[in-house]
């Protein structure tokens, strides 16, 4: 059986380096999926983004975590973000939930506990796909903790240090 390892949180928080740095180890990681998604309908002039969208590009996300989620393959592995992520985001922005997504929510579990990265305005920095302030980081960061515990999971804050000093925090926490 597959442990599915979620790191998640608000953006510019450290997942994606503490991800780039467990497949530097060896761990099978997936990336963030919404990141993608933003980083081509911005070349494309789309508007499939979270602010000009937010129901459609939830859809595309949650079915392409849906997509990581059934392609684990191995003993253990590492998720930037969760299919719950997107939950967090419609609660913020009080947007309905389908029963759809929460079957999917709920039918998809990950491991028991998830790591969940603070926000941390020393390393926080805006980008063409990040376009969130720090206060919203903050009030996101909430909203991700609330989710995931929607969904019973344990919820783990991962501790302002060093990536290998986070790692090792979280590979603690999983054995």
């Amino acid at each position: 059986m597959t442990k599915r390892i979620v790191i998640s949180g608000a953006p510019g928080t450290g997942k994606t380096s503490i991800i780039k740095e467990l497949s530097n180890r060896g761990y099978k990681c997936h990336p963030e999926i919404s990141r993608e998604i933003i980083a081509n309908q911005l070349k494309t002039s789309g508007t499939i983004t979270p602010w000009q969208d937010l129901n459609t590009f939830s859809e595309l996300v949650i079915e392409g975590r849906l997509k990581q989620f059934e392609s684990a393959t191995t003993k253990l592995e590492f998720y930037d973000r969760g299919i719950i992520d997107s939950i967090a985001y419609l609660l913020k922005d009080k947007i309905s939930i389908t029963n759809k997504w929460q079957q999917i929510a709920s039918n998809n579990a990950y491991f028991s506990k998830v790591f969940i990265t603070p926000p941390w305005e020393a390393i926080y920095c805006k980008d063409n796909e990040r376009k969130e302030d720090f206060e919203t980081a903050m009030e996101i960061h909430q909203y991700m903790i609330e989710a995931y515990e929607l969904y019973s999971y344990e919820v783990c804050i991962i501790p302002k240090m060093s990536i290998n000093e986070r790692i090792d925090f979280i590979i603690s926490q999983i054995e």
